[in-house]
Order: structure tokens, then C-alpha cells, then sequence
């Protein structure tokens, strides 16, 4: 180092002093250059901490963090560079390490106190110990040694078992804001190789989640090894997931009572019992993992896993961090596998401000597929549905005749989904929904009550498809919308509250999580069987006292738009007919 001459002092100076102009001016290129001049004539804590500052605002936060510690040793009461490492590490996700850090100064000046009463108050909105902030602060090195890059994003934790990535900085549309190299993610073909999923293929078992029962006896698998490549990741998934339906305990249960949800979970149950036994049929040594430890792998894969494609191979990918987005639509990111970089990335589609969180889109799901398996629900999800099962309380008319024209048996109860197609609805084609209409058409063929109306239907085929049955004549249409009538009513029934009652408990009541989603989703199906039995009522009206000028007349009336498709179907095969 050059002799500390005052010409040598006074050219450190100015190339400080010019580059904090630049800094001003937000050329952090330019006043990054200078501080470094400055600092190779001269180590003046000033320096490092300035040029930790350019650093910090060129989103380089190993390096700033490394020259705050620098200026600290050269003068450990140097508050300036206390309070921009303690933001520094609280910018990187370590608050713990951020209120550590004010905490150990001798010093305690006002704006010191000010600060780690902010961080204190943070952590403890939070409600997170620290040992989960541990446990993300090692996944964060644990990534990044693995060349991992995130530079302009953190995890946020915003309640004890509600987190997210935010966004650090203002980041800028189609900017890569996520790189996890391929060394670092867990793909199905890796989950393969372990000695359990070897025997399950050996074996050839018809798993009902293949793909699913693979990673998740990876991850039991890995979690028993004290010394796992994949530690890091393990530790800071969920410990549990009692937002998750199949593990709701009786009062929460309660409040699906009468929601044909209940029989989803009761299946998914079912259906996992199904693959952890067979599973330890082949495999004995997997009975070390209990059913509810099986239960939580096949939610961990079910709600994080990532559908992927390496070099033209489809195939399904633990990613750590990109895991920790959370769902919202339209979404914010758009991700996939990069063949060139050998790893998944995740960019922006739309500028994102700093602070803001940062989601990504699970897709257009209805509540009962978001809860089963991620469990949480979307307030107004306008992808609801609800199922409804057809079940005849007398004999079906013809019984025999139309099981031979379907050839198949007719079994029951047989169940529809129904749904409200908001672009639908807005274009005016509601009805034309698959699952309605197949609906529709199933119950006009089980009422039909004269042979000869098969012979129009038949044509020149000997075989009918009872799901596409069109529209045969009044009689019949009028006794279908009666039985749709029947069926919403009766499903309706099932529940202990009509959905008044359900959207006032929500206004005033203070309910759990549990207790707020499956009145949500309940809301949501008696939503749509409320809308079909309107629907119902007005057709069966319409059509008991049938012409063409009352049809007419309520077409123009513009509360009918949702009925305008069906009946415009109606009206034109009655002209031809006629």
C-alpha cells in the first residue's frame, strides 16, 4: 500500500466525493469504479461502506455484505455501516441476523433502536421461530453455493404457516428473477432409482399416483439420512399440513356436512391406503414410514411439484424456492427447464414493484381440487363445481330396450359435474358446457317413455350414446328440467345451512382457516346448484304452456341472456321440425 501522503489523502477524497455524485445520480457502475480507487489508495472504512452501497443497489448483496464487515473492522462503532449490514441481511432473508447485528453494538443511538424495533416487531408479526429462519437461511446457501441465482427476490414469512417469495427490489417485465440448476432439483427419473421405487417397478404395480408414491419415497427416503445432499431442502418444507382436507380433524369436518366434497376426501384416502400398502407389499421395509408420514410425502408432491421438460422428456421436478410461490390469477411469472442454462428459470411477465409479493399461477381450478391437494381455496373462483349424482327412485321406463341400445348396463347413481362458465355466461353459451349437456342428455334418455322417439335418435346406427342425446320433444325437455329441479333441490337439502345463511356466517363469524375454506367452497356449490335450479324453475315454466310468442317475448328480456344459447337450439329444431 502507497505511504498515507496527504496528496494520496485528498486524491482518496475526491475520487469518494465523485463517486458519491455518481451514486446520487444512480450511476452505481461509475461510483463502484471510484470507491474502488479510493479504497486501493487508501482503506478508509467510508470507502467500504459507499462502496457496499453501490454493491447493495447494483442487487449484489455477498459483495455490499462483505464490504459493511470490512469498514466494521477497521471501525467496529461505525454506525453507519452497522445499520446498512443489518438491512444487508435483512434484504437476504436472515432477520434473525439482522437484529444480531444491532443488538451487538456498544452503541446504542437512537436510529439504531429504531431500526431493530422494526426488525423485532417484523419477526414477530411473523410468529416464526428461528429456527425456520434458520432453516431458510441455510436452504438460501445451500442454492446458492449450488450456483443457483435470485439475486432480486426473498422469502417473506407472513404468519407462522403462511410464506411467499417478495420481490427485493422493482423488477422489470420478462427479467429472470429465478435460476435453480438442474444438480439441485429433484426429478421423477432420480426418484426412480431408489430401492423401493426399483421394486415397485420390478413388480409392476398399478400404483393409482405413480408418479407422486416415486417422489414421495424419495423424500422419506432422504429425510432419514442425517447427512442427505437434499438437507437443506427437506428441512424447510412444511412439518405438516393440517390445512390439508385429509387430515382435518371432526370439527372441521363438520363444516362440509352435506357437501359432496366429503366423498373426495373419503376416496383420496381410500385411494392412498391403496398405494402405501401395495406399496409395502412389494417393499417391507417401507413400513419404517408410517401411513400419515406417506400421506404427508404425496402432499408434498402433490402441491409443489413441477411439470417439466428436459431435452424433449416430459416429466414432473421438486424446484426449491419456486415451490414457495403462491397461487393468483392472472399470474405474474411464467417458469420452465432450460436446456441451455441445464436448469429451471422463472421470469416476470409484468414489472413488479419492490416489496411486492410475487405468485405464480396453479392453473384455473375449482375450490375442491385446490383444497384436496394444496389446501387452500380462491374467494369468487368462477372454476367451481359441484358434483350431483342421478339416481332414479322408480323403475326406468324401457329399462330393457335402452340398455341394449347403449349396450351396457345402466348403473347408478350415476354423477355429473356441474359448473357456471363465467366466458360462458358473457358470450352467451352456458348451456354449452360438456358436463351440463351430458348431463342434460342422460336424464332425457332415462325418462324417455315411447320407443318410437329412439327411431329419430337411432338414424342408421344401432348404438346411442345416452350422453348425447339432443333435445327429443316438450314432454320429455319439460320432465328433464323437473328432474334437474329434483336433483339441486335434493342436494341442497343435504346441508344444514342454505346459502343465506352460509354468506352471513362469513360476514360476522370469526372462523379457523379449515373452518373459512370449506365455508367457502360450500358457498361455492350451492352457488351453482341455487343457479341450475333457478335455471330449472324458469324452463319447466317456459315449457308447461308452451308457443312460439311466449318463447320469443322472454328471449328479449336481457335477465335471460344466460338461457338465450339453449333456447335458440330449441327454437330452430322446433322449425325445422315443423
Amino acid at each position: 500500500m502507497p505511504p498515507k501522503t496527504r496528496r494520496n489523502e485528498i486524491s482518496s477524497y475526491q475520487l469518494k466525493e465523485e463517486g458519491n455524485k455518481a451514486f446520487l445520480n444512480s450511476e452505481y457502475d461509475k461510483a463502484l469504479a471510484l470507491y474502488t480507487k479510493a479504497i486501493q489508495i487508501e482503506e478508509n472504512p467510508i470507502y467500504f461502506n459507499n462502496r457496499s452501497q453501490a454493491y447493495f443497489y447494483m442487487d449484489d448483496l455477498e459483495l455490499a455484505l462483505q464490504d459493511c464487515n470490512r469498514a466494521l473492522l477497521l471501525n467496529p462503532n461505525y454506525i453507519k455501516a452497522l445499520l446498512n449490514k443489518a438491512q444487508i441481511l435483512y434484504e437476504m432473508g436472515y432477520i434473525q441476523d439482522a437484529i444480531q447485528c444491532l443488538e451487538s453494538s456498544g452503541n446504542r443511538t437512537s436510529e439504531i433502536e429504531k431500526q431493530l424495533n422494526y426488525y423485532k416487531t417484523l419477526a414477530l408479526q411473523s410468529s416464526i421461530d428461528s429456527g425456520e429462519l434458520d432453516n431458510q437461511k441455510r436452504l438460501l446457501e445451500w442454492l446458492k453455493n449450488g450456483q443457483a441465482l435470485f439475486p432480486k427476490i426473498k422469502i417473506e414469512c407472513y404468519a407462522e404457516d403462511y410464506r411467499g417469495v417478495n420481490a427485493r427490489k422493482a423488477i422489470s417485465s420478462k427479467e429472470v428473477i429465478l435460476f435453480v440448476p438442474r444438480s439441485h432439483m429433484i426429478t421423477l427419473e432420480m426418484a426412480k432409482e431408489t430401492p423401493v421405487a426399483k421394486k415397485i417397478i420390478q413388480y409392476r404395480l398399478d400404483l393409482l399416483s405413480p408418479k407422486h408414491s416415486f417422489l414421495s419415497t424419495f423424500l422419506l427416503q432422504e429425510k432419514k439420512k442425517q447427512d442427505s445432499f437434499w438437507k437443506p431442502y427437506l428441512d424447510v418444507l412444511p412439518k405438516s399440513y393440517s390445512n390439508f382436507p385429509i387430515f382435518f380433524n371432526d370439527n372441521d369436518l363438520d363444516w362440509l356436512k352435506g357437501s359432496p366434497f366429503l366423498k373426495q376426501i373419503k376416496d383420496k384416502i381410500t385411494d392412498l391406503k391403496k398405494d402405501y400398502y401395495d406399496i409395502c407389499q412389494v417393499a417391507p421395509e417401507f413400513l419404517q414410514n408410517s401411513f400419515d408420514e406417506f400421506c404427508w410425502a404425496r402432499m408434498t408432491a402433490s402441491s409443489r411439484i413441477f411439470g417439466i421438460n428436459i431435452k424433449g422428456v416430459k416429466t414432473d421436478a421438486f424446484v426449491p424456492l419456486a415451490d414457495m410461490l403462491n397461487h393468483k390469477r392472472p399470474k405474474l411469472t411464467s417458469w420452465c427447464y432450460s436446456d441451455e442454462r441445464q436448469g429451471f428459470i422463472i421470469e416476470t411477465d409484468e414489472n413488479i414493484e419492490k416489496g411486492q409479493m410475487i405468485f405464480d399461477s396453479y392453473g384455473s381450478k375449482c375450490n375442491s381440487r385446490f383444497l384436496l391437494n394444496y389446501g387452500f381455496v380462491v374467494d369468487d373462483n368462477n372454476a367451481n363445481e359441484v358434483n350431483v349424482n342421478v339416481e332414479p327412485d322408480g323403475p326406468i321406463p324401457l329399462i330393457q330396450l335402452k340398455e341394449g341400445l347403449i349396450r351396457d348396463t345402466l348403473q347408478f347413481p350415476k354423477s355429473f359435474r356441474l359448473v357456471i362458465d363465467p366466458d360462458g355466461i358473457l358470450q352467451f353459451n352456458i348451456i354449452l358446457d360438456v358436463n351440463f349437456s351430458d348431463f342434460m342428455s342422460f336424464i332425457r334418455f332415462i325418462l324417455i317413455q315411447d320407443e318410437n322417439e329412439f327411431t329419430n335418435l337411432q338414424g342408421k346406427n344401432s348404438y346411442i350414446k345416452p350422453t348425447k342425446i339432443p333435445f327429443i320433444g316438450i314432454k320429455n325437455e319439460l320432465a328433464m328440467w323437473n328432474y334437474i329441479e329434483n336433483i339441486c333441490i335434493h342436494a341442497l337439502n343435504q346441508y344444514p345451512t342454505n346459502l343465506d345463511q352460509d354468506l352471513e356466517i362469513l360476514k360476522i363469524c370469526e372462523l379457523t382457516i379449515n373452518q373459512r375454506n370449506c365455508l367457502i367452497l360450500r358457498i361455492g356449490e350451492k352457488k351453482i346448484l341455487n343457479f341450475y335450479k333457478q335455471f330449472s324453475e324458469k324452463m319447466k315454466k317456459l315449457f308447461s304452456n308452451f308457443d312460439f310468442f311466449e318463447l320469443k317475448k322472454f328471449q328479449q328480456i336481457q335477465e335471460n341472456y344466460h338461457y338465450f344459447n339453449y333456447l335458440n337450439r330449441i327454437n330452430n329444431y322446433l322449425k325445422i321440425q315443423n
